[in-house]
């Protein structure tokens, strides 16, 4: 059945271990595609079905309307009493995959599902646990859930017995058996053991550039870790890791000196030293932080440079220290945008604040790791550019969200109030478009990380939804933000890094 099939494909994929069975999923899904263009019964006739079938395709790059789903725009139109929550649910994940402009059917589903979702969370009428559990987590913050985080919320929540309560009659031992269970959990133990240990020389490199020695700013490393951790699942994918931590950990590091700690001078000295890349070089450091901090960047750029030389066969070491003078660059005009309180408005923000976010060059650094050769016309390619620029976007307006107030207080240049300022509105307004700028860069990043035969290969765009997931999960937790965190992310950390998951006997 085709629903047991799709059923298959999302097990696999939720609890981490899709990686092993790709060419099974890929012929699933494009037998499941070819089955939707000539409107199989079977995938029409079944609300569930249909839901799961449109997210599962529509992720994967097939073209499918969000038209068969004009049924279930409105509440009035599906029997809630025949309906079980997760059929619900269902419906909801499909109308989060949103990446037109206008898709009024899934906005329209969107939002009577998470309303009754909602309501049936207050007047707890959700019997079983688990199900409540994983209405509870989808509904919190869909765009946010990570790879690994959610996979092992997945493994937290399996249940052999009755794993898919609405779907009882189409429950295959095939699906949720124990064997899955002990296979995923015995996966999942090992990544996090080559974590814990890949920590371990983080934090000896962290040392070895002095890092240690400065006693401003965020303890970066551990976040730095635990992101890169979360994001690339693969065991084989230890450079890509090691890479986005460590440049994670100088942005955060560099970003506070320009911010609390060093002077607009210093400030300056630092991208002179990085434009001039010389190991002994003409410019004087003035002060030990811009030593420690140069020479940081400066072997880090050039270990990684190394180990990208035998990973893609060609030197990228130009196109790294561009990538630092870029990001540095974006840090003095947001500082001199602070310091001379001159007007500017959002467009002329986002052009340098979208960069100093630091996603492009956390991106831009790791893919060079990911087992695919890249050619020079790919990474410069007006594609990739577009991917960094609406995944910067993201990340910049989620995190101006969160620290509005912060920076207010702090008098720092921040969208809101910007667009307060320039367009002379209430802050409620002035979020409300910021929100809607957000929503329409992510519909317009995942249309191109999605569409087919395009010049950067599917898994490195994978990687930019990753990152965007990142920005919507640090900075729609509530508070905090990516290094002083909410207790939600703590115990995230602590789940995926320190806690085993246990074992039959």
């Amino acid at each position: 059945e085709i629903y047991t099939r799709l059923c298959l494909v999302e097990t696999i994929q939720e609890l981490g271990i899709d990686r092993y069975f790709e060419p099974e999923i890929d012929s699933i899904l494009e037998e499941t595609y070819r089955l939707w263009l000539h409107n199989e019964e079977e995938i029409f006739k079944d609300i569930t079905c249909c839901a799961v079938a449109f997210r599962l395709l529509r992720i994967k790059g097939f073209e499918v309307s969000s038209d068969f789903l004009v049924p279930y725009a409105e509440r009035d139109h599906i029997s809630l009493q025949m309906t079980g929550v997760s059929t619900i649910l269902e419906l909801y994940r499909a109308s989060q995959i949103r990446i037109h402009e206008d898709e009024t059917t899934l906005d329209a589903i969107n939002e009577w599902t998470t309303t009754f979702l909602k309501q049936q969370l207050l007047s707890e009428t959700i019997p079983h646990k688990k199900v409540r559990k994983k209405v509870e987590y989808e509904l919190k913050n869909f765009h946010g859930i990570l790879g690994r985080v959610g996979n092992r919320r997945t493994l937290d929540l399996y249940d052999v017995g009755n794993y898919h309560v609405m779907k009882a009659a189409y429950r295959c031992p095939t699906i949720y058996n124990e064997e899955f269970l002990i296979f995923s959990r015995q996966d999942f133990n090992i990544c996090q053991a080559l974590h814990q240990k890949e920590f371990q020389r983080l934090d000896r490199s962290y040392s070895d550039c002095g890092l240690d020695r400065l006693n401003f700013g965020r303890d970066a490393l551990r976040m730095a870790h635990f992101m890169a951790s979360t994001i690339f699942g693969d065991p084989q994918l230890v450079d890509a890791r090691m890479s986005f931590a460590k440049n994670v950990v100088l942005i955060a590091r560099i970003d506070d000196f320009f911010d609390q700690h060093g002077s607009r001078e210093e400030s300056y000295k630092i991208l002179e030293l990085l434009k001039e890349w010389n190991e002994k070089p003409s410019v004087k450091y003035s002060f030990q932080e811009v030593q420690i901090l140069f020479t940081a960047v400066y072997r880090t750029v050039n270990e990684l440079a190394e180990r990208a030389y035998v990973a893609q066969g060609r030197c990228v070491k130009h196109h790294l220290i561009n990538l630092w003078v870029e990001i540095l660059t974006s840090f003095v005009k947001e500082f001199d945008a602070w310091c001379e309180d001159d007007a500017i408005n959002l467009d002329e923000y986002l052009s340098f604040a979208r960069i100093s976010v630091g996603t492009g060059i956390c991106i831009l650094t790791s893919i060079y790791f990911l087992g695919i050769k890249l050619s020079k016309e790919m990474i410069l390619s007006e594609e990739c550019i577009s991917l960094c620029m609406h995944v910067g976007t993201v990340n910049r307006l989620l995190n101006d969200l969160q620290s509005s107030q912060k920076e207010k207080e702090e008098r720092r240049v921040n969208a809101v109030s910007i667009l307060k300022e320039s367009d002379d509105e209430e802050e409620e307004m002035a979020v409300s478009k910021i929100e809607k700028l957000i929503e329409y860069n992510r519909r317009k990043l995942l249309r191109m990380v999605y569409k087919r035969e395009t010049i950067v290969p599917r898994k490195c765009k994978d990687l930019f939804s990753e990152i965007c997931k990142v920005g919507y999960y640090l900075y729609s937790s509530g508070g905090g933000d990516e290094f002083t965190s909410p207790q939600q992310i703590m115990e995230d950390v602590k789940s995926l890094i320190h806690q085993p998951l246990k074992l039959p006997p």
